[in-house]
Formats: structure tokens, C-alpha cells, sequence
């Protein structure tokens, strides 16, 4: 598959809306571009740089393509065009001139790694504009190259991480809950960044992908993977039901005489609706107790878990004073495989399972995932083992 394959691809999974921000996001880069470039031009001097035509679709269309970095836009630009402004000083015959600034240009930008296709026109807009002196003429690297650049990489940087954060363009649409990962996901296949760079650096081509999106998409495809193949296929199937609860009025005491006397290591805290606000382990109640070398634990304990009898205190009094209020919860109906990334990747020991209306049904807790994974992998490992129709077994 080729690269105008691949890009078409690409482009074919954008939206109406998605296509709509991009091409709006190129004309409003090269209409300000040009207008401020303009305020700072000499007379007689070009106000904008044709290539920078072909580094708005980069920007703005493939923001997560390599040679759409700041770093090779910057660079791959203005090592381009200062290319071309030497080759123009020494070289008077275009047509040589013309083909070794294409080259050396290219070369340079392989070997500072900032390939940025567009620079290769700026080295022959630096031809162009080549002006006959003792010395290479810089001006044009300056105006309007730099100026270009520099306004360029100000629109991008501001466009991409406030506007089309969330648009992904250019980028295979995946289910919400598959890309909401930190940056640990390689774990989920003991696969880290360093060995992604390994393997890349062991191809005797370019690869327009980052280690990070690389990384996101083994993940994605092995998570995919798991899902298809999965005996069990619900949160549903393996959480524990009838899972005792509190209210955010609930008293310090009573949580904890709750925990202690059903052997409990977490508290779902829900509103009136049965809906998860909030979670409480016992690191949520030991947190604030605040040891010092001159009481005992079970003084400061027994101070803590005791109700204040003052009309004000200073103490947590309520479950929802010392609840964990950043909570992950899913589906009944969502795949176990969306609940690998919370277990393996952020740690979380139990994740509440809500219905569709959001109200809250169960837990589950990490070793039920990890039984139902152990389970699933004898189950494949047995079905492997069973040898096709027509075989002998010796």
C-alpha cells in the first residue's frame, strides 16, 4: 500500500465537520500568515512563501504526522530555504542549481531529522529570488521565510492543541473507551517506547509514525483482538452484585463499622439516585489521619472515627468529606477488554458497574479480572490442543 493509499485512506475517514475544520483551519492560516507578513514587507518583496500552502495541509490535515511537528516545519523551512540561498550565490546555471537544492536540502533535513516535504519548494523559492551580490543574499530567509514560519507555527501550535484536540484527523476512529489511556499503555504489551524506536530504526525506509501513536495502535489492535476473542464478553459476567453502599451523609464511624464488620475494602458512596459519586478505601480514611511522634495510632484513630461534638470541626465528619471523588466506572454491557486499561495501566483495584441509566449495580474487583483473563488463556491454549477433524493422535 502506498503512501497516496494510505492518505486516502486517511482522508476518507474524516467527517463532513472534520474536512469543514481543516480546510477553515488552512485559509484562516494562510489569510493571517499573509496579512501580518504584509505589515512587515519591504517594497518589491514577497509577502508569502508558495510551500507554505503544502505545510497547511500538513498542519492542519495530518497534525499527527511526523513531518507535521513543529520541529521539521520550523527547521525543514528554514533549512530549505538557506540552502537554496547558497546554492543560488554559487551555482549560476538553474538547472543545476535547481536539482542540487532539492537534494542537499532533502539530505540535510534527513540527517537533522526534520523532513518537511514543503521545505524542498522553499529551496527553489530561494532560487527565484536570488539576487545577483558578492555575497549569498540572507533577506529571504528572513523575509518572508522566517516570518512565515514563525506566524505558521503560532496558528498551529494554537489551532491543534484548542480547536482540534478532539477531532483526531487523519487518525483511524477507535472506540472512546479504547482511547482513554495514559501514557503507559505499551504495558498492556510489554512493549515500551525504546523498543518501538528499535524496530522503526531497523527499516531500511521511512515511517511517517510516532513511537506514542504507534504504541497507542499496537495496544488498540491487541485490546480489538481480546474482544473478539474473548469467552467472556461482559463486565456483566464477572462483577459481584448486591455490594454494600453509603450515601455522602453517611458517617465516618458507621462507613467504618460497615467495613469492619462485612470484612469490606471498598465503599461505592452514592447519591439519591444510585448514582457513583464517589469511592472509599481504607487508604481514603487512614489519609487523614495525621500521626505525629507524640500520640499513639490508636489515639489518633479512635479522634478521627469518633463524631465531633462541636457544632464546628475541622475533621472529615461525613463519607463525603474523605471519598475518592474521581471515579471510572462502566457498562454492564461494555467488554472486559475495557477494563484492562483501568487495571493494568491506572491501577484501579475495583471499578463500579453502572446500567444505562447510570445508576450503580456492582464491582469488579481486580482479581475477577484477572481469574476471567487466566480462564480465557486456558480456555485458547485447550482449543489449540484439540487437533483438527481427520487428524491422528499418536
Amino acid at each position: 500500500m502506498t503512501f497516496f493509499d494510505n492518505f486516502t485512506i486517511a482522508s476518507n475517514q474524516l467527517t463532513l465537520i472534520q474536512k469543514s475544520y481543516a480546510a477553515l483551519a488552512c485559509l484562516m492560516a494562510i489569510f493571517l500568515t499573509a496579512t501580518v507578513t504584509q505589515l512587515y514587507a519591504i517594497e518589491n518583496a514577497g509577502i508569502l512563501v508558495a510551500s507554505m500552502g503544502a505545510s497547511a495541509v500538513l498542519l492542519f490535515v495530518v497534525p499527527s504526522s511526523t513531518m507535521a511537528k513543529p520541529w521539521p516545519f520550523a527547521a525543514g523551512q528554514m533549512i530549505s530555504a538557506l540552502v537554496g540561498i547558497y546554492i543560488a550565490h554559487y551555482e549560476t546555471d538553474f538547472v543545476r542549481a535547481s536539482a542540487f537544492a532539492v537534494g542537499l536540502s532533502v539530505l540535510l533535513m534527513l540527517l537533522l531529522r526534520c523532513l518537511h516535504p514543503p521545505g524542498a519548494a522553499t529551496a527553489l523559492a530561494s532560487l527565484h529570488n536570488a539576487v545577483n551580490a558578492d555575497l549569498p543574499d540572507f533577506s529571504f530567509l528572513l523575509m518572508p521565510v522566517g516570518i512565515n514560519v514563525v506566524i505558521m507555527l503560532m496558528i498551529a501550535l494554537l489551532v491543534n492543541r484548542l480547536i482540534l484536540p478532539r477531532l483526531q484527523l487523519a487518525k483511524t476512529p477507535m472506540p472512546a473507551h479504547l482511547t482513554n489511556q495514559n501514557d503507559q499503555q505499551g504495558y498492556l504489551l510489554s512493549i515500551n517506547t525504546g523498543d518501538i524506536e528499535q524496530v522503526i530504526q531497523s527499516f531500511d525506509k521511512f515511517l511517517d509514525i510516532g513511537t506514542d501513536d504507534l504504541c497507542q495502535l499496537l495496544t488498540q489492535l491487541h485490546l480489538r483482538s481480546f474482544q473478539k476473542n474473548a469467552a467472556i464478553k461482559t463486565c456483566s459476567d464477572i462483577m459481584q452484585r448486591n455490594i454494600i453502599t453509603v450515601e455522602y451523609a453517611t458517617e465516618v464511624e458507621s462507613a467504618w463499622a460497615l467495613m469492619h464488620e462485612h470484612h469490606l475494602k471498598v465503599l461505592p458512596v452514592l447519591d439519591k439516585s444510585k448514582r457513583v459519586i464517589g469511592i472509599v478505601t481504607h487508604y481514603d480514611f487512614l489519609k487523614h489521619i495525621k500521626l505525629t511522634p507524640y500520640q499513639s495510632f490508636q489515639e489518633k484513630w479512635l479522634s478521627f472515627i469518633k463524631p465531633s461534638l462541636d457544632v464546628t470541626t475541622q475533621k472529615p465528619e461525613v463519607m463525603g468529606h474523605i471519598m475518592t471523588r474521581k471515579v471510572k466506572t462502566l457498562s454492564a454491557d461494555a467488554h472486559i477488554a475495557e477494563l484492562v486499561p483501568l487495571v493494568v495501566n491506572e491501577g484501579h483495584h475495583h471499578v463500579p458497574i453502572v446500567d444505562d441509566e447510570e445508576r450503580f449495580i456492582g464491582l469488579v474487583f481486580q482479581s475477577s479480572l484477572l481469574t476471567a483473563l487466566f480462564n480465557q488463556q486456558v480456555f485458547v491454549d485447550s482449543t489449540k490442543s484439540i487437533p483438527e477433524q481427520g487428524s491422528v493422535i499418536e
